[in-house]
Parts: structure tokens; sequence; C-alpha cells
């Protein structure tokens, strides 16, 4: 079992580095490895919707820089952790950039899928799914955005369990170590 947290944050932000350590610990506790990508410190350029890594390249993005890389440790890990400020109900600029680099872990085909028409899978298995956001204070709006987008993404991206988390910038530690212990729940239950 491994992990990959993909830390949307920027590089002045201490209150998601410190979500971090704190996730870190609780997958060392569980003898889990793995790894926390610094998005920020990464060139990643964004994706140019050619859909060449559906046609040409299948499985393998055209643009050679780390958002390659990404994609590939994306699909190799157990457990998938988005870590990311709320921006608008969603990801973070540099979380985003990475996300669209991903879609040729998905098949260009389609199914129905609840009703709904979705891409196929290209390989056959994909990580369980973790996202955890943060908001200086409360707000409905981008809350409710936020929760959908999660829940689409999870239905996208093949993911057997999801959990999230809203974290606030004014939650006292106790506050947001119980909300990460909550959406940790999922992990290990494959191994029990």
């Amino acid at each position: 079992m491994n992990y990959l947290i993909l830390n949307g944050m920027n590089a002045e932000d201490t209150f998601i580095a410190k979500i971090n350590e704190f996730l870190k610990k609780k997958f060392t506790d569980k003898d889990i490895e793995g790894e926390i990508l610094n998005l920020y410190e990464f060139d990643i350029k964004p994706c140019l919707g050619c859909f060449k890594c559906w046609i040409e390249t299948p499985g393998k993005c055209v643009i050679d820089d780390y958002g390659r890389t990404v994609a590939k440790k994306m699909i190799q890990s157990d457990y998938l952790l988005y870590v990311t400020p709320i921006t608008y109900g969603g990801y973070s600029a540099e979380l985003k950039k990475a996300i669209d680099r991903s879609i040729s872990l998905l098949s260009p085909f389609f199914r129905i899928y609840h009703n709904e028409i979705h891409h196929e899978k290209r390989y056959d298995k994909y990580p369980d799914f973790i996202v955890i956001g943060t908001l200086s204070e409360q707000d409905e709006n981008q809350e409710e955005i936020f929760a959908e987008l999660v829940h689409r993404n999870s239905l996208n991206n093949f993911a057997e369990q999801v959990s999230s988390q809203i974290i606030y910038e004014s939650d006292d530690d106790r506050i947001v170590q119980n909300k990460l212990e909550e959406c940790l729940n999922i992990v290990g239950e494959k191994n029990e």
C-alpha cells in the first residue's frame, strides 16, 4: 500500500503544510509509505486539450515535463490525496494543472454509469480518493460547489472509496486533527 499527496498550496501557505505533516504521520503510523508532491515546486504546463494522450500516445501526455511523472505516480498509488485551498469552489491552479494532465489515465471510450456518460477505465486499478480543502472561513456556496466537484471527480476516477473534508483556517488544532482522522477512516480498510 502507498499514498500520494498532491499538495496544491503555494509556497507561502504554512497552514496546508501543517496538514500535510499530520497526514504523513498518520500514514507512517499505519505503515503505509508514500510521498507529498508540492506541485508549486515543479514545472507542470497546462493541458493542451489535444487528446493525443488518448490517440497517439495512449496513457502518456505528449508534453514532456513533470506532469507526466505526476500522472504516473497517481495511477500507481493506492490512496490519492488532493490537499488544496478552495478557490471559487474548486481546486487551486497548481492542483488543477496536474489533474487536467492526468486525463491520459482514462480511456477515450465511454460507458453508461448510473444513467450518465463516463469514460471507461484504461487501467485495472485506480486509487481510493481523499480530498482536503481549506477555506479561510465558512462559505456555503464554495463548500457546495467543492463537495459536488469531489463527488464528480471520484466518479470519473473510478475511486472505490472516497472521503473529503473542509478545514477552516480558524479551526483549532484539535478540530483539524479530528477532521483529518475522520477523513482518513478509509485508509487501511483493504488490509483489515
